[in-house]
């Protein structure tokens, strides 16, 4: 019987090819993962229960009742609304007086601006705000087109993108709260 030497390289290529062979076995894909459920719809803007700053949970069946402190009606008199055209990309600003209503210019889309909290909190079916710091500022509009309503809730000035007003022409957000107007 012939023996043949093996050179080190040779040996080692060797192992690596077979290690290769080894992990090139197909395996079965991950399953995906389970499918979320369903959530409820809110009545005030027809989208899921909101579970952001905090944790905060919208109502589902209850009538929302928003309580704004006294300090709080006295300190803040409107807010800035930033309206962004998507066709132009142009924004423009327009402060608007709580409880006051403006119309786009162009369109037929009204906001009635209702009431603003400076620190957003809800307890069950309460909106209300524990400080007047501007930890979590919203405003609650109702948004109309033609007078269809299109929106009714919370519009957020840190968390934009929750919530929104979904519109193919225009975006509208909370951009800032006025002490004056």
């Amino acid at each position: 019987m012939k023996m043949y030497k093996l050179s080190i390289p040779f040996a080692v290529l060797l192992i690596f090819i077979a290690g290769l062979v080894s992990c090139t076995k197909k395996e079965a894909p991950a399953p995906p993962p389970p499918a979320r459920e369903q959530q409820s719809m809110t009545p005030e803007s027809g989208m899921p229960p909101m579970s952001g700053h905090g944790d905060i949970q919208m109502p589902a069946t209850e009538e929302m009742k928003v309580i704004v402190p006294d300090d709080i009606k006295s300190k803040w008199k409107g807010v800035v609304l930033m309206v962004i055209d998507k066709e132009t990309t142009a924004a423009k600003d327009y402060p608007v007086r709580l409880s006051g209503r403006f119309t786009i210019p162009g369109s037929k889309i009204e906001v009635q601006v209702e009431e603003f909290l400076p620190d957003l909190k809800i307890d069950g079916n309460i909106y209300t705000t524990e400080t007047s710091e501007l930890l979590n500022p919203a405003i609650h509009v109702l948004i109309t087109e033609d007078g269809k309503e299109l929106f009714k809730g919370w519009l957020f000035q840190k968390f934009p993108s929750v919530h929104p007003f979904k519109h193919q022409k225009f975006g509208i957000t909370l951009k800032e709260p006025l002490a004056t107007l």
